[in-house]
């Protein structure tokens, strides 16, 4: 049934108050009198309906019949309702009838749009440019919530098309870490391998149009989906080299023309992104660099190596400012993943053979162990405002609330059959790769099951991003794939 095409008015309010009035256990009884039907004669001759039952069906149908009011609900308390509907809720909702779509897009509303956007994505800006309209528009909220969910909302409804990117002008080496869409600016992506080389991805304006047909068996195996659909194959740009050895994390911010990796040489490498050229090395660690977080502001990176040391660097001086760790003074216990709490100045890294999180202090310089409930190593942790998501080799992801005094995990995720390596938050969707070859789509207020499975990659999936209607894995395959 498509909702674009039902017509439904609002309810009446008699109707409305008939849930609520205490004879409704009545009503449904003379519903089902009024629906009995005489059961057919056996051999031995049937029987009728007790004296007992036709004597109380003649003193309900002596009663007067009720009458109800039938005037529609007012208007103020449907826009009470669509204030607290859930966001996708009221793109059905205006698509139902004309009341409530000329209700729903009066300047009137712009607030409700709001809320709505907020709800959905917490206030981040659109990747992509979408976020660039007017700004006396007298509906600007309504704008930027159907721009972006009319793409966000097709996950889980419709199988995605797919993009593969490997070979000569590919990575010949297992795909580390990808960054996607906001992360890198409008329309690119970046990717690093372990065959030390990172690469700068550019979609194209107009996407390319898959011929509809036979095609060879290959891509059709590819772009099993994508016939007659737009596919947006990015094309490479730029290109970096200069770490000796496998490239294990990157983080971007084109406004600052500023790109940061480490890798198996011990080293964390800053580079200009329009100039193509490493800026400076920094040193220090005894170890193979295997996370990077920026936080102050972007003044300071924070990076994690296998010597479970965590260093933070000044970008402006190129220096390191602090040494903390290894956790318990043991070095076996190397850095697996960073992320941080910028509102609480708080830095929190996962470390092997550790089921919790350590917490550090920034001020301070102080640690303590945090967030526990994983069975197993953390792999991978991510944050975006209140929330933190964390994976594990449990195979499980699970999401915290930071906003609260104990923390709790307020949501857990199962479905992997592997260890989870790397995860993104982005608004109220998780996407997060695994040892099982698969990525998936989740949204965090319906825990029970993934939203969207992706199943392509021919071995385990090393690093995942994700935006509105696009997500970017890279695999021990040497693929790099577009969704």
């Amino acid at each position: 049934l498509k909702i674009s095409r039902m017509r439904v008015e609002p309810i009446p309010q008699g109707l409305w108050l008939r849930l609520f009035d205490g004879h409704c256990a009545e009503l449904r009884a003379d519903h089902a009198l009024s629906s009995w039907r005489r059961p057919e004669l056996a051999i031995s001759g049937g029987s009728c309906p007790s004296s007992r039952s036709r004597a109380e069906s003649r003193a309900r149908q002596s009663d007067p019949p009720r009458t109800w009011p039938t005037e529609p609900i007012p208007l103020e308390l449907w826009e009470a309702v669509f204030r607290v509907a859930p966001p996708g809720l009221l793109c059905v909702l205006r698509a139902t009838c004309r009341a409530w779509n000329e209700l729903l897009d009066s300047p009137g509303s712009d607030a409700t749009w709001q809320a709505a956007y907020h709800c959905e994505w917490r206030g981040n800006a659109p990747p992509h440019g979408g976020g660039a309209w007017p700004a006396d528009a007298p509906e600007l909220w309504r704008m930027r919530f159907l721009a972006r969910w009319s793409t966000h909302g097709r996950w889980g409804v419709r199988p995605p098309t797919v993009c593969t990117l490997m070979g000569k002008k590919a990575h010949g080496g297992t795909v580390t870490c990808v960054a996607l869409g906001a992360c890198t600016g409008e329309g690119t992506a970046l990717s690093a391998s372990d065959d030390g080389s990172l690469f700068l991805w550019r979609f194209p304006r107009a996407a390319t149009q898959v011929p509809v047909g036979n095609p060879h068996p290959v891509a059709q195996q590819h772009h099993r989906q994508c016939q007659g659909v737009d596919v947006r194959c990015p094309q490479r740009t730029k290109v970096f080299y200069g770490h000796a050895g496998p490239v294990w994390c990157l983080w971007c911010n084109p406004g600052q023309d500023l790109l940061l990796s480490g890798g198996y040489d011990q080293t964390v490498k800053i580079w200009s992104l329009s100039g193509e050229r490493c800026e400076a090395t920094l040193r220090g660690h005894d170890g193979w660099v295997r996370s990077l977080e920026v936080i102050e502001a972007g003044r300071t990176v924070a990076s994690g190596g296998s010597d479970g040391i965590l260093k933070l660097w000044s970008l402006s001086t190129s220096r390191c400012l602090h040494t903390l760790g290894p956790p318990h003074n043991d070095p076996r216990y190397s850095t697996h993943c960073l992320a941080s709490l910028e509102d609480r100045g708080v830095l929190l890294s996962g470390h092997s053979g550790m089921s919790e999180l350590l917490q550090w202090d920034l001020e301070r310089l102080e640690c303590r162990e945090s967030f526990r409930g994983h069975e197993d190593d953390i792999y991978a942790i991510h944050s975006e405002g209140s929330l933190l998501v964390s994976g594990s080799k449990d195979r499980t992801v699970r999401v915290w609330d930071t906003r609260l005094p104990d923390r709790p995990c307020v949501a857990t995720l199962r479905g992997h059959t592997g260890a989870i390596l790397d995860l993104k938050l982005r608004g109220n969707r998780i996407a997060s790769a695994s040892m099982d070859k698969t990525v998936r789509m989740w949204d965090i207020r319906e825990p029970q099951a993934p939203l969207a499975t992706l199943e392509g990659h021919s071995a385990e999936v090393h690093s995942v991003d994700h935006h509105d209607s696009m997500v970017l894995s890279g695999s021990r395959d040497t693929a790099l794939k577009v969704w």
